[in-house]
């Protein structure tokens, strides 16, 4: 008698699991044709890396060309394919992606099984139950509550994106900032050479004119006291090119030991600007200005979405499978259908209430947001021109005065004429507007640099600048 009830049982579980099965197929079938599955092209769109610039054999060329000379181009490079911070940000958009894929999906299919009418006294004897049920169930979202879910996702997806372009415009300003330091402190090391082998020669001729009466003792301490300050100013700058190495090399996601020979040469960026094409510059390109419209869009989405919400309901469909072993018809089906009643419901009136507020602060952000970067692309812009009149004087008159005076000075003291304190205080001044030179070509570069971030665009191939030659 036993074996008969489980054989029995056996049989009905087999009978329920494949009826599921043909159940699952059906409502998937009827649901498909009424609501349409989300785009999986946001993902793409917003946040797939970019493949590597070079490949392994190329880069490794590129890591011994930065111990030949490091050229600004070549950091660059590195930096944004291995810059750390950088590759947060690309994981980010990525996941933000898939989340805007997820978010225009269906709800979860549900299954069910009841079970009616089986004996207290016997609750495992379900060949005595009145009906034994099986089913699915589909919830359908009211129609365009998927696609505005999935724009809102999409809108997050786009926002970051944007954060990771500023991100990578961050590490570029810094990559640029850190090389001009290098370049202004290797130079400046290089200059400071130079000098010491100047004022070395100063000492010598100050002890040989004293030795022939020309000058006075006093000359030659004076000589030999400036050659000390050189050289103390000397191990200083040596710090300032190895703390810049260190820098760069974190940069671009290197040992902070790693190789890297002299910079290369910088070109004075002596351009035009035109302080109307840098603020469309800014309305096109600038990502905290792009961020923030699409921060509007997405809320413009979740409005409509909750509106909807509000107003249309839901649908749910479902079909089972019925096995009657007491009755005389063992095999049978049920379908239903039932929608919510959203307008009884005042959380859908606040939910509405939230996004419209919500959809005017990101308006209110997109004005905040457009009028910094108006501000900051103008202040840079006369940082920028403030640092080209710089360069031009002190290129064009100061270096070339300090240069002839330094060596009349010179001759003048090797001839026996004038003294060493005027030959130190020229060679002095030379020595510093030389170094004012270099600081003031890092500082144009850089400003330079600053105006690019500001406009959110590379100056270079968005404004077709006129350089001045640069002799």
């Amino acid at each position: 008698m036993h074996f008969v009830r489980w054989a029995e049982l056996f049989v009905l579980h087999s009978l329920v699991g494949g009826t599921m099965q043909s159940l699952a197929r059906i409502v998937v079938a009827c649901t498909a044709a009424v609501v349409a599955s989300p785009r999986d092209a946001i993902a793409e769109e917003h946040g797939h890396p970019a493949p590597p610039a070079r490949e392994m054999a190329e880069q490794g060329g590129l890591e011994q060309a930065l111990a030949r000379e490091v050229r600004i181009e070549d950091v660059l490079e590195i930096a944004a394919s291995g810059n750390p911070e950088i590759r947060e940000a690309q994981e980010r958009v990525l996941g933000a992606s898939a989340r805007a894929a997820a978010a225009g999906r269906l709800p979860d299919l549900e299954a069910k099984y009841e079970q009616w009418g089986v004996p207290l006294a016997r609750p495992y004897a379900l060949n005595e139950a009145g009906t034994i049920m099986v089913g699915l169930r589909q919830t359908i979202p009211a129609p365009g509550v998927l696609g505005a879910r999935s724009r809102a996702a999409g809108g997050d997806a786009g926002m970051l994106a944007e954060v990771q372009r500023a991100r990578q415009q961050d590490i570029r300003v810094r990559v640029k900032r850190v090389f001009y330091d290098y370049y202004r402190s290797y130079h400046e090391y290089r200059i400071h050479l130079e000098h010491v082998s100047l004022e070395s020669h100063i000492v010598e001729l100050a002890r040989q004119n004293y030795q022939v009466g020309r000058a006075t003792q006093q000359d030659v301490l004076r000589a030999v006291v400036d050659l000390s300050r050189l050289h103390n100013d000397v191990a200083d700058i040596v710090q300032q090119v190895e703390s810049s190495k260190a820098q760069l090399n974190t940069l671009m996601g290197r040992p902070t030991s790693a190789a890297l020979g002299p910079p290369s040469d910088i070109t004075p960026a002596l351009v035009q600007v035109d302080a109307a094409q840098m603020e469309r510059l800014v309305q096109e390109k600038r990502p905290e200005v792009a961020s923030a419209k699409l921060g509007i869009e997405r809320s413009q989405a979740a409005l409509d979405a909750a509106r909807t919400e509000s107003l249309v309901p839901n649908i749910m469909i479902g079909a089972d499978y019925w096995y009657q072993p007491t009755s005389a018809v063992h095999h049978a089906y049920a379908a239903m259908v039932s929608i919510n009643l959203p307008w009884l419901n005042g959380r859908h009136r606040d939910e509405v209430r939230e996004a419209e507020h919500a959809l005017a602060a990101d308006v209110r952000a997109f004005e905040s947001a457009r009028n910094a970067a108006l501000y900051e692309v103008r202040d840079a812009s006369a940082r920028l021109a403030a640092a080209q009149q710089s360069f031009r004087i002190i290129n064009g008159d100061l270096l070339p005065q300090a240069r002839q005076s330094f060596e009349a000075a010179q001759a003048a003291f090797a001839a026996g004429q004038g003294d060493a304190l005027g030959l130190l205080d020229s060679a002095r001044s030379y020595l510093q507007v030389r170094l004012e030179h270099v600081r003031a070509l890092t500082r144009l570069s850089s400003s330079f640099g600053d105006l690019e971030r500001a406009a959110g665009a590379d100056l270079a191939q968005a404004v077709p600048a006129a350089e001045e030659k640069h002799q």
